[in-house]
């Protein structure tokens, strides 16, 4: 089996997901369930969902009753971070694979998980080198954006080898001259739409880190390889850069701080997609200790759809002219 991250659809409607969820629903997760009740490619086999916001956790009761595919699995990511949580999280991935088996008559070992993280060890520490070509200026935080993408899209084997072919074709590359270009530190809701970057960057701002689970999060460290995987596995995911989703919230801050001072960024942007309440309830906060940094700070909120990225050139040249 591959699993493949599902990424939302900004060119399309959301007209039957309409017939199920409120019009104040995150709109990136109703363009998800849009896909789904549309029905997927027929490769994708089955679908294991995790806890994220509340929005989001109470789709997938409508995920069970309105679409059809052989397997459905809702994955409980602990809220907090403690000993307790570590317990709970691995009982609730002893249950994912005991219904990955009967499901699809396989056997997941120790010894195939273990192979797994060391597979995707090699991935985090190739992706944490290309990301540093950001910051050197020769690679866009586009490119890198859509590299990510695939990377969650693919086979890992083939992953990779494409990530180090990418790796060894960046070292001959030079940095942009482009003295104008604003370092920005971008940070937010899901971000999956590569388009959304490049709009970004057509207006003079270079993506130079990110605090996106389509970004760092996703190789922000290795998995222990000499703990039992499966416990290896769980205090990966409960010690990454804390999502807005998590207890306590505010904690993210401080992961964001220590990269746009690491990173020395002229800015940070900080984009939520429409009705997404976490980013929203963690706006304030943000705002007032960015204010208190002295570092440049902007919040939007945007349409999940290409249109409206058009609407915020106003905002955004405001913010570029402030920095």
């Amino acid at each position: 089996m591959v699993p493949v991250r599902l990424f939302g659809d900004p060119t399309i409607g959301v007209d039957k997901a309409n017939e199920h969820i409120p019009p104040n629903h995150c709109i990136w997760a109703k363009n998800i369930l849009e896909q789904a009740i549309k029905g997927f490619k027929d490769e994708i086999k089955g679908v294991i969902t995790t806890h994220g916001c509340d929005c989001t956790n109470r789709e997938f009761d409508i995920w069970l009753e309105c679409i059809d595919l052989e397997f459905l699995f809702f994955l409980n990511a602990p809220l907090k971070r403690n000993e307790a949580a570590l317990k709970f999280f691995i009982a609730d991935m002893k249950e994912l694979i005991y219904q990955l088996e009967e499901a699809f008559n396989v056997d997941i070992t120790s010894e195939k998980i273990s192979e797994a993280i060391k597979k995707m060890n090699q991935i985090r520490e190739v992706l944490r080198e290309i990301s540093e070509y950001r910051i050197k200026m020769i690679l866009n935080g586009s490119e890198f954006h859509s590299l990510v993408k695939r990377v969650q899209q693919m086979d890992k084997n083939e992953a990779l080898e494409m990530l180090l072919s990418r790796l060894e074709a960046l070292k001959t590359q030079k940095p942009h001259l482009d003295k104008n270009l604003k370092k920005i530190l971008l940070t937010g809701s899901v971000i999956d739409d590569t388009e959304f970057i490049k709009f970004l960057e057509s207006l003079g701002f270079h993506i130079v880190i990110d605090d996106l689970c389509i970004g760092t999060k996703y190789f922000w460290k290795n998995v222990n390889e000499t703990e039992e995987p499966l416990k290896a596995l769980a205090e990966y995911h409960l010690n990454k850069p804390i999502y807005s989703t998590k207890f306590p919230s505010y904690k993210r801050f401080e992961n964001i701080k220590d990269l746009a001072k690491k990173y020395n960024v002229d800015g940070v942007i900080n984009i939520a997609q429409k009705f997404c309440e976490p980013v929203l309830y963690d706006h304030p906060y943000f705002s007032k200790k960015f204010k208190e940094l002295e570092i440049p700070y902007l919040f939007v909120e945007i349409e999940y759809n290409r249109e409206s990225y058009k609407q915020l050139i106003t905002r955004f040249e405001a913010f570029k002219e402030i920095i």
